[in-house]
């Protein structure tokens, strides 16, 4: 009978001691969450070892995460899969459909004396990008040479337009010969003093004051959508998202690290981490760990249970 509880009760003490010590162990993680003292003495151990270096752990995350999660890198290879290029492209597909669908008057609802108080002085910051973009249009090499064959074309239809005399005069002495061929002096003239007008106060505010009166009229419009105004059809439409989402991710991709240093990861998810409340974190790793960690109490126990065995078996054989 002695030999029998001899191999009988240190395996089974050993399993039960094994098995609690690695619960303990497993609650000790996280218990106690506050530290506790007798007579003003801290306790061993106390508080957990999470609730304990929770900054550290914070802090080490948020750096795992600045360094190997949310890299610019990854971010720009995410962004260019095909399935986020989809889903960004649906993303302003249907952004832009909303605007295009609605009156600006309901698109602008509430906001509109706002709107028309802000048009006159938008338009003035934006008229020298306005007069520059019309002069680098009037010199573009393709335009020249169109306003100088127009030019030559209402020459001519001027001259026809002369009685006989007059043209005799003006073919006697080569006049016409001598405008046709100083017909790129005229343009540069021309385009000089279209430049020039552009840049007169008088001519500014009269652009800037009829198209701020358009656009008032347009935003109070109640009876057409955006897409009929504008008369842009479904291929059009096609071309105006693609044309956002190219820019989009250009913008993006330019500024990505910008982005990342202000937005501050390491910081952000640190912080985040370290203000989560302890009793959560224990639920959220028990919920995800469980299966896990009841294997390693189980192991606890089988460890126990050999060490027991073992102590039996040695007891046995030194008496």
């Amino acid at each position: 009978m002695n030999s029998i509880l001899l191999f009988v009760i240190p395996p089974v003490a050993g399993a039960f001691i094994g098995y609690v010590t690695n619960v303990i162990a497993i609650r000790m993680l996280f218990r106690p969450l506050n530290e506790k003292r007798i007579f003003g003495i801290r306790l061993p151990f106390t508080p957990g070892i999470l609730p304990r270096k929770r900054k550290n752990l914070a802090a080490n995350i948020g750096s795992m995460v600045e360094r190997e999660l949310l890299t610019a890198t990854i971010i720009r290879e995410r962004l260019s899969r095909e399935d986020v290029q989809e889903k960004l492209k649906s993303s302003i597909s249907f952004f832009t459909a909303n605007i295009l669908e609605n009156t600006p008057k309901k698109l602008s609802s509430g906001s509109e004396k706002i709107l028309a108080e802000k048009i006159p002085s938008v338009l003035e910051k934006v008229y020298p990008v306005f007069s520059a973009a019309i002069m680098e249009f009037l010199n573009q090499a393709d335009i020249r040479r169109e306003i100088e064959s127009k030019g030559r074309v209402i020459l001519r239809s001027i001259i026809l337009k002369l009685n006989t005399f007059q043209r005799f005069v003006l073919s006697a002495g080569q006049y016409d010969q001598t405008l046709d061929e100083k017909m790129p002096e005229i343009i540069n003239d021309l385009t000089s003093g279209i430049k020039n007008i552009l840049q007169e106060d008088r001519v500014k505010n009269s652009i800037v004051g009829t198209v701020s009166n358009s656009l008032k009229v347009m935003i109070g419009e109640d009876t057409k959508i955006i897409n009929d105004i504008l008369e842009i059809s479904a291929n059009d439409k096609i071309k105006l998202d693609n044309y956002i989402l190219e820019k989009l991710t250009t913008a993006v991709d330019r500024q990505i690290e910008n982005i990342l240093s202000s937005i501050n990861i390491k910081t952000l998810v640190s912080d985040r981490i370290d203000s989560l409340d302890m009793l959560k974190v224990e639920r959220i790793i028990l919920d995800v760990l469980s299966n896990q960690l009841k294997y390693v109490e189980l192991f606890g126990g089988i460890l126990g249970f050999l060490m027991g065995m073992f102590q039996a078996a040695l007891t046995y054989f030194l008496n």
